[in-house]
């Protein structure tokens, strides 16, 4: 399992933690200053960079794991669409080449010589059949297999720039700290931007290893309860029940930078989905979550969000769109799976 932290971007430009008292015309004369602001801009910059970056390599992660989930369905359709003609050769087999020739022998009156003729007939048309469903299962798993490495190969050079903007940014916080230092200003802002381009890094570590995520937990029946609107009402969706616990706070939400990403519950993260992160549910409860006159229904798959304990839930992208929550107080309440019967 896996903690989460949130990307810290800052974007906005301003002077550092106000100096000691007197200390005001000094600081105005040195140069020091000047050169620190212009590092903190140029890093606010790379910042807002490196937050595109990375939506862009979660959709591109996001978009591979798809096409390998497809190519893996394909390679077992194949398995079994040849252990179908297997089958069918090893009666074949079984039967022998004059098993047909004895039946005719056999057969009393050309009634029976039209039936064998027929069964003949339709059992040579199956294992065409069965050979043409090879066939075809090879060329589609062999096609999904080449999409798959193609998503993969273009996932590569956007994964190199976002290396690149990480690179670029690292002598720049490290010029700015020692600046600050020597300034003896406070500098922890530049502690949370190093902080977030250390988070990136080790985002990026786990998109290189994608090959690894693919066959991860399979949540499609906790997605199922979300019901035919997928999440998208107040109604308690058939499966689930009510238990009668609730809770309130803010919500704020994660998205494409954390596409491909595994969760707490060993699915990878699709933004797409309506699902959420809780510090304390168990993981696999679902909430209804309330803002205003609309309701979502989430599945509970990740831990978070951390650092700010009055935020209750981090809503997927697609769920707090849909909720119209930016960081948005909302209610919740707990539904599980019914039990059997």
């Amino acid at each position: 399992m896996r903690a989460r932290h949130v990307l810290v971007t800052v974007l906005t430009i301003g002077l550092l933690a106000a100096p000691a008292h007197g200390a005001h015309a000094r600081l105005r004369d040195d140069p020091r200053i000047e050169r620190l602001r212009r590092l903190e801009a140029e890093v606010d910059r790379l910042l807002v960079r490196l937050q595109h970056l990375e939506r862009a390599v979660g959709r591109a992660a996001v978009s591979y794991l798809d096409a390998a989930r497809t190519a893996e369905a394909a390679t077992a359709a194949v398995d079994q669409a040849q252990a179908r003609l297997d089958e069918r050769i090893r009666t074949a087999y079984q039967l022998g080449p004059g098993a047909t020739l004895e039946a005719f022998l056999a057969a009393e009156t050309l009634a029976d010589v039209a039936a064998i003729s027929e069964y003949t007939a339709r059992t040579i048309a199956l294992d065409e059949r069965a050979l043409q469903e090879v066939t075809r299962a090879q060329i589609l798993a062999t096609s999904s297999r080449a999409a798959a490495e193609a998503e993969l190969r273009a996932l590569t050079p956007r994964l190199q720039a976002l290396r690149a903007t990480v690179a670029a940014m690292q002598p720049k916080l490290t010029r700015a700290a020692q600046l600050a230092r020597r300034a003896r200003v406070e500098h922890a802002r530049l502690v949370a931007r190093r902080r977030a381009v250390a988070e990136a890094v080790l985002r990026a570590d786990v998109w290189e290893d994608l090959r690894t995520l693919t066959w991860q937990e399979d949540q499609a029946p906790f997605l199922a309860l979300l019901g035919p609107t997928g999440g998208q009402t107040c109604e308690t969706p058939a499966g689930l029940i009510e238990t009668g616990e609730t809770f309130a706070g803010y919500a704020s939400w994660y998205g494409w930078e954390f596409g491909g990403q595994p969760t707490a519950m060993g699915a990878i993260f699709d933004p797409r989905l309506f699902t959420a992160a809780n510090r304390w549910l168990p993981l696999g409860s679902f909430l209804r979550v309330r803002n205003g006159d609309r309701c979502a229904i989430v599945l509970v798959n990740d831990r978070g969000p951390y650092g700010r304990l009055e935020r209750v839930i981090d809503l997927s992208e697609a769920a707090a769109r849909y909720l119209g929550v930016g960081v948005t107080w909302v209610q919740a309440e707990v539904l599980v799976v019914a039990p059997p019967g």
